[in-house]
């Protein structure tokens, strides 16, 4: 009995041993979400198992899922910005966490002039963005993406080369007639932000008045756009990769008539003037049926030679995380872009002229707390862009950048008729037309294939590393800080040339149905011959700050004292140099009352001895109203509410590229500048007035209203110095007059803001943002000389906006031989008129149509409003986005080769001024066809467009997995997602054959886009 009990004993010993292991190793798998305050999903939310190593972050739609070895296993919810939260598992498998912010909104940083700031607390004109938004645009230019999203940002895209577009960047308009390119700063060095990786961005913000912009003094007066870049988070490492595939096709090409359409409009020409056709009823057949394409060509050069889509591929691998004493954040992205030509590989020398780009960005961003005290960051970062393009014409520099080039190519599809020539002989010569206008060399096929090729590579290298020290030991709150920054660039152009015979197909006069073919021009068949170009520069940069922040009872204060030192060298250049003193000091009582004083006491070597330093101030006020005690009723419906005005002086020594101005130049023994020892940088004196508003917990509603009044801008002093033999006239070289600062031009506007923020249950959300923005500005003075007295607007520039376009007001066309004969005589421009042609009126009484007669009409190019809806929609693993953006108060000329005919005819040109059209009572549109006069083609209203637009910049569509679909193939989120750029376009041209962003007929497409993504995150 005793022997059955120790064994039962010692069995259930054994059970219950074996229980508990069992219990110890069992494996519990627990999932849920993570949301917000206002349960909106949190992604990124570290969790992990208390006193293990192991863990796992939340996927994009705060949902995670994690396996526990116990049920008393404590799990540890942690995010920046955010509690910490500790939960035991217990018997639960599913369990949702609310994370309370640490900090609200409000209290949030913002990136302002060197340095950061509380949001409640900022006093100046300022809009920020997150990247998040920015990685909705599959766009191979980050500023691209910037477009309708920041209000009082203008962005205008007027090319899209790979791996050179051309932006231009307007903030609150135009103020100048010099250079007005808002100052670009990364992390607090200037350095260009179009090139980086959306993935490698944090934020972006605007720096807009005065109270923003002083401390960059002599720089500030244009604006300053501020690029952050994203930095490592304490925890466990996070593995992200996203790759893209996009194909990208122009937003509108020109459409050019067929050779048979031609042959007609080109015959109506001669008939016209009373001369016979040129092509006979047998070409008219051989044109519309095809049948003899070898001496009978029947072509559509834009669409041969230009691609339907071109493909852009795009790699990015980021790696953050750390411990508290150190964190980082690497990322390496890859671009792979093809442009929008059609070329072939040159056997005989076996080159490929393929325009493409390759793009590979790179950066390592490092904090790491040294000691209690003392901390340090270093940033090191780049490019590197290998770019393949045609040579397209051979032995000139000038055609070695990509808008001379591409031009060239585009001018010529454009002026080639369809019926001109073929591209290449039975022997693979290349073919043109001794009829072809413009340079008999610009063939398309030749430039494109022919030419040889050019490699260009480009590289930077940045560096900034900075330490600050707390100084504590002095008094709390100080701190020193010292940054130091270096940056080199260098670009190396290989340029592998040749030149190429051409011939002409002409019929064989001992068969005329045959052809054979005849050299022409002047250039041979050579061999490849090698160029190099190379350039660089590099940059220095050193910030030494003293800082104070500090808070006793209901009182905020904040100083700083900044010393910069900048150097920028390019080539053998003499560099180009800053020095300035920067100072803060900002006040806050009792979070209601705000104050904020800044300067910049700085300049450059760009003016004389004496004039090289400037000092510009700034004063700033702010009130929050929905802090005073008489507005507590209204919290229930007006959560916060802050008044903010402010004023400063801010200069610019952008002079359009022009360098020490004031001195006097000599070449040879005649003057080549005469120079102004008392020249200085323009003044900006900026007002604003600012509301920032938050109400019923969902809306938001901001609003500024700015005032600018430019002075001293650089101007010549052509309205001050006579001409003739004593005065300009008798200068040895025109255009040498002295500059002054002597122009005044003043700008207002304002500027709306709103927003909706709504979470409906827990798995839907919608937020919508809107902007609006509108500004004018006004000529005060720019030295101008009245225009005597018989002239209908005897000023062309005082009075008016930038860029106010002065023409001729028309009154239709010349219907009849009467028309001619009771109109007023306007042969003294352009030519002598025929009918079909326009009609200008008369504008001061003379009964003589000429320059006099010009009026103002339409708008500026640059617009004066700008606007930009956004809205995001999530519901449960769907998400949906949408960006529109347009312009308005913008005009544009139609003009050139897309638009004229100039060489060759497009579909407008059907609906072309003609006795037959008009007897007929047939629609007409376009005047007379004359391609050798310019009776109809000066700058009138007729050739005036509205420019304003409207388009859908970017829509996106993306699903995330399942966390536990996820977690399957080790994940902790995969998302996939399709997105699209400038899909739709709605505008007031009568053709569509340019994008409305663009300022020339001849620049490179812009692309509409189609994209797919996959997103994964480890």
């Amino acid at each position: 009995m005793k022997t059955k009990m120790y064994l039962f004993l010692a069995v259930l010993a054994l059970s219950c041993n074996f229980t508990i292991h069992a219990k110890q190793n069992q494996q519990l798998t627990v999932s849920g979400t993570v949301v917000d305050n206002q349960n909106e999903p949190l992604p990124g939310v570290t969790i992990q198992i208390e006193g293990s190593g192991q863990g796992t972050v939340t996927d994009t739609d705060g949902k995670y899922s994690i396996v526990v070895h116990s049920d008393d296993a404590v799990l540890v919810f942690s995010f920046i910005g955010y509690q910490s939260q500790k939960v035991i598992v217990g018997n639960r498998r599913v369990i949702d966490v609310v994370l309370q912010e640490s900090v609200t909104e409000l209290e949030e940083m913002v990136v302002v002039g060197y340095g950061q700031q509380k949001k409640e607390s900022v006093v100046a004109a300022l809009s920020t963005i997150s990247a998040v938004g920015l990685r909705q645009t599959p766009a191979s230019n980050l500023g691209i993406a910037l477009a309708g999203r920041l209000p009082g940002l203008t962005v205008l895209q007027r090319s899209g080369v790979p791996g050179g577009e051309a932006m231009d960047f307007f903030i609150r308009g135009r103020s100048t007639i010099n250079g007005q390119e808002p100052l670009t700063l990364v992390d607090g060095v200037e350095r260009d932000f179009q090139a980086l990786d959306p993935r490698e961005v944090e934020t972006i913000t605007v720096l807009k008045d005065a109270s923003a912009t002083a401390v960059y003094g002599v720089r500030g007066a244009n604006g300053v756009i501020i690029v952050t870049t994203r930095r490592g988070k304490a925890g466990k490492p996070v593995i992200d990769v996203t790759t893209e595939q996009s194909w990208q096709t122009p937003t509108r090409l020109p459409d050019m008539v067929s050779s048979y359409d031609y042959a007609l409009l080109r015959n109506q020409v001669e008939l016209q003037n009373n001369r016979p056709p040129i092509y006979d009823d047998y070409s008219l057949e051989r044109y519309r049926l095809g049948d003899n394409t070898a001496l009978y060509p029947v072509r559509d050069f834009v669409r041969e030679f230009i691609r339907d889509y071109s493909p852009m591929q795009r790699v990015n691998v980021n790696v953050s995380g750390g411990t508290e004493k150190m964190r980082y954040f690497t990322t390496v992205g890859y671009l792979y872009q093809e442009g929008i030509f059609k070329t072939e590989k040159f056997s005989d020398y076996d080159y490929d002229p393929k325009s493409k780009a390759n793009r590979v960005n790179f950066r390592s961003n490092f904090d790491i707390d040294l000691t209690e005290n003392l901390k340090m960051f270093l940033n090191v970062s780049g490019y590197m862009q290998k770019k393949n393009d045609p040579v397209v014409v051979p032995n000139n520099a000038g055609y070695l950048n990509d808008v001379n080039a591409y031009s060239i190519v585009i001018g010529s599809l454009l002026q080639t008729p369809s019926n001109y020539h073929n591209d290449i002989t039975p022997d693979g010569e290349v073919l043109t037309n001794s009829l072809k206008g413009g340079n008999i060399n610009n063939v398309p096929y030749g430039m494109l294939n022919r030419t040889g090729f050019r490699n260009t590579q480009t590289n930077q290298v940045t560096a900034t590393l900075g330490v600050e020290q707390s100084l504590g030991f002095i008094t709390q709150g100080l701190s020193a800080k010292v940054v130091v920054s270096y940056d080199a660039f260098s670009s190396n152009q290989q340029v592998r040339q040749r030149t190429f015979q051409l011939y002409e197909a002409v019929k064989d006069p001992l068969a005329p149905d045959s052809v054979i073919y005849q050299p022409t021009g002047t250039n041979p068949n050579s061999t490849l011959s090698d160029a190099q170009y190379q350039t660089f520069n590099n940059l220095f940069n050193v910030d030494a700050s003293i800082n104070y922040a500090r808070t006793f009872d209901k009182h905020d204060v904040t100083g700083m004292i900044l010393l910069n030192r900048y150097q920028r060298v390019v080539n053998i250049e003499l560099p180009y140099n800053y020095i300035g003193l920067v100072g803060r000091a900002t006040y806050s009582y009792d979070r209601r009352y705000l104050g904020e004083v800044n300067f910049g006491y700085n300049g450059s070597e760009q003016f004389a001895p004496g004039h090289k330093m400037g000092f510009f101030p700034s004063f700033s006020l702010g009130w929050v109203l929905s802090e005073e005690n008489f507005m507590s009723n209204t919290t229930h419906w007006l959560s916060f509410a802050k008044l903010r005005a402010s004023y400063g002086q801010v200069g610019n020594d952008n002079m359009n590229g022009a360098r020490f101005a004031f001195l006097t130049l000599w070449s040879g023994s005649h003057e080549s500048q005469i120079g102004n020892n008392e020249l200085v940088w323009e003044k900006a004196n900026k007002y604003n007035v600012g509301l920032e508003t938050r109400f019923f917990n969902n809306f938001g509603l901001d609003a500024d209203i700015f005032y600018e009044k430019r002075n001293n801008i650089l101007i010549p002093a052509t309205g001050l110095i006579p001409t003739g033999v004593f005065g300009t006239g008798g200068v040895h070289v025109s255009g040498i007059i002295p500059k002054i600062n002597a122009g005044v031009i003043e700008n207002k506007g304002f500027e709306l803001t709103g927003s909706y923020q709504k979470s409906f249950g827990r798995e839907t959300r919608l937020d919508i943002k809107a902007n609006a923005a509108f500004n004018r500005n006004k000529v005060v003075y720019l030295s101008e000389v009245l225009l005597p007295e018989d002239y209908a607007y005897r000023l062309r520039s005082t009075g008016y906006r930038l860029g106010q376009s002065f023409g001729y007001e028309t009154a239709g066309f010349f219907n009849t031989e009467q028309d001619l004969l009771d109109w007023y005589d306007q042969s003294g421009v352009g030519a002598t008129p025929k009918l079909g042609d326009l009609k200008y009126k008369d504008q001061n009484g003379d009964g003589v149509i000429d320059e006099k007669d010009m009026i103002p009409i339409g708008n500026p190019e640059v617009p004066e409003w700008t606007f930009g809806t956004g809205i995001n929609f999530q519901h449960k693993n769907f998400d949906f986005s949408m960006m529109w953006q347009g312009a308005a108060a913008r005009s544009y000329f139609l003009t050139g080769q897309k638009i004229w005919e100039t060489y060759n005819f497009n579909e407008w040109h059907k609906e072309a001024w003609s006795q037959e059209r008009y007897e007929s009572g047939k629609r007409i549109t376009y005047p007379r066809l004359e391609p050798g006069s310019n009776a109809s083609k000066l700058q009138a209203d007729f050739w005036q467009v509205n420019g304003d637009y409207i388009r859908l910049k970017n829509i996106e569509l993306g699903y995330s997995l399942p966390s536990r679909a996820a977690n399957a193939i080790g994940a902790s989120s995969v998302r996939l997602y399709v997105n699209g750029l400038n899909l739709l376009t709605f505008d007031h041209y009568p053709v569509k054959y340019q994008d409305p962003e663009q300022n020339n007929e001849l620049l490179y497409p812009v692309f509409k886009t189609y994209n797919v993504g996959l997103n994964i995150s480890f």
